[in-house]
């Protein structure tokens, strides 16, 4: 280990790293970039923003994946954030007996590293989400897992309506402010 390993990001370097995670990843569970790309990007030198990285994972903004010395946001793992974007896909798009995608699909789909997509897969197949003997196949909803289906699509249907109502009052307002004088010309 060298001098140069052992830097200290100071209050001013944490706040730096800090806000370019929260504006660059905003998903949980997302891989950081390499730790020398983070660092041109800031104008840092590397061993300062992993000593910032490591202060903001005793935060919980990031997580350290020891085995593989990367960084993902957030405690959400990159298995978990696989997990729930398959999860939710199979809810929203899929109907039982349906084919789903290929680990192959899901990688380039949802942007999601193999081990990840396979870890995941394993775990919808454990819970009996998917069937078939890689997973192949959206398994007939238990009933229990219908009537969270039942919730989830009642929740997505409450959020449009509000974000209907929402545009329509953003609509009415943008209509109170256009002048009422015949000379203006419509687009």
């Amino acid at each position: 280990m060298t001098v140069a390993d052992n830097a200290v990001a100071n209050d001013e370097n944490v706040q730096s790293v800090r806000r370019w995670v929260r504006l660059s990843c905003t998903e949980p569970g997302t891989h950081l970039p390499a730790l020398a790309e983070i660092a041109r990007e800031l104008r840092l030198s590397a061993p300062v923003v992993r000593s910032a990285l490591k202060q903001l994972a005793a935060d919980g903004l990031v997580a350290l994946h020891p085995d593989y010395r990367l960084y993902s946001v957030g405690t959400t793992t990159p298995t978990e954030r696989a997990y729930r974007i398959m999860r939710t896909a199979i809810h929203r798009s899929y109907e039982p007996g349906e084919r789903f995608m290929t680990r192959f699909e899901i990688t380039r789909t949802f942007d999601i590293g193999t081990k990840e997509a396979a870890a995941a897969v394993r775990q919808l197949i454990a819970e009996g989400l998917l069937t078939g003997p890689r997973g192949q196949y959206v398994n007939p909803y238990s009933t229990e897992q219908q009537r969270r289906r039942v919730k989830q699509l009642r929740e997505r249907a409450s959020d449009l309506r509000r974000e209907a109502l929402e545009l329509m009052r953003t609509a009415r307002e943008i209509e109170q402010e256009l002048p009422t004088d015949g000379d203006s010309n419509d687009t």
